[in-house]
Parts: structure tokens; sequence; C-alpha cells
């Protein structure tokens, strides 16, 4: 559970409040009892599950993620990273965008289960979204091209989050290790206009 890895948040300056145990260990067993019926994640356990996803998913708190009003998590799937961050960020408004129908329903459940009402799903391309949008976006799920930042740009958006292996060249960045792994991660902000 993820209580088990308190300390490794603290280390991050993440804390978290009882409530926010409650609904991120409801949404770990969502996603498993989902998880035989649609592919949301490789996680086959709750241990796997909290590690390699719920711990990431909260990491844009370390650079500040905590200041946005309205972000967009492009490409969804399961919910990494809006879920977790919604969870813990109660004031943020999120809107998931997902291609995949079923995912989507997915998305609707856990939405009602733990009460997220700040949060939009929304079942289309991120290219057919009319303006205005928010001007953050974050994504773990999608690669940051030339060609999708000027999509980005196109659509407003100023800033984004995305997690990296490499280590940044710029932008805002953490490095972090995941429990009981040994790669170096990296959750990195940036503006679209950055060369």
């Amino acid at each position: 559970m993820i209580e088990d890895h308190i300390d490794f948040l603290q280390k991050h300056g993440i804390q978290l409040k009882q409530h926010h145990l409650e609904k991120l260990n409801k949404f770990a067993k969502l996603i498993l009892q989902w998880n035989r019926k649609i592919n949301l994640t490789a996680a086959r356990s709750i241990e796997d599950l909290i590690k390699r996803h719920l711990l990431d998913s909260l990491m844009p708190i370390t650079i500040g993620f905590f200041r946005e009003k309205e972000v967009i998590d492009l490409g969804s799937g399961g919910g990494f990273p809006a879920i977790p961050l919604s969870i813990y960020l109660e004031n943020i408004r999120f809107i998931l965008i997902e291609k995949v129908s079923k995912k989507c329903a997915f998305l609707n459940k856990v939405k009602r289960e733990l009460s997220l009402n700040k949060i939009e799903i929304i079942n289309k391309p991120f290219e057919s979204l009319c303006n205005p949008i928010p001007s953050s976006l974050i994504t773990r799920a999608v690669k940051i091209d030339r060609k999708m930042l000027d999509k980005f740009r196109e659509k407003g958006i100023i800033w984004y989050y995305s997690f990296e292996t490499e280590k940044p060249l710029k932008g805002l960045f953490c490095q972090y290790t995941l429990p009981g792994e040994e790669k170096i991660r990296f959750v990195v902000k940036r503006k679209t206009d950055e060369k």
C-alpha cells in the first residue's frame, strides 16, 4: 500500500493526509480490477503499481506543479499522472484527454468512485480540442517532439511537464529514483517556445 512509501514521499516534500492515502489505495485497487478487462498498465500487483506509477505520478509536485490552476493530461490511459495528482491537489482542474473509449469508461468510473469533481474526461484527439484550453499540460505517455510542440503552441499551451529518463538540458526539473530501482528519472517543466 502507499503507506509503505511515506518516507520516499516525505523526502521529496510530499505530505499525504489520511484521505489522500485512502483514495490512492482505492485507485490502485480499481486499476488492478479493470486491468483484467482492459489493458491499463503492465503492473500486475499493488506494490508494482504503487512504486512504478503512483509515486512517479506525484513527482511533479516537487517542481511547483501545485501552483497550477488548470492542466491538460494528454494520453491519460489509466489516469497517470492526473488521477494521483488530482487526489493530492484538490483545487486544480484537470482535463484528461484519452482516445480509447474503454479507458475513458474506466476514468469516469474512477471519477465517480473517488468523488473527483474537478476532473473532466474527454474521449477525442488533442488536435480536435477547441480553444480556449488551459495553458499548461502534463503527459507521461506522449513523446514530445517538434511536431507535438507545434501543436501545443497552436492550442495555446505555454508550459508542459514531462517524465524523462535522460537528464534535461533545459527547463526546471527534479531528479529521483523510485524505490527498488536504480534508474534515475526526471520530471521536467518547460516552456513550449524553448528551442
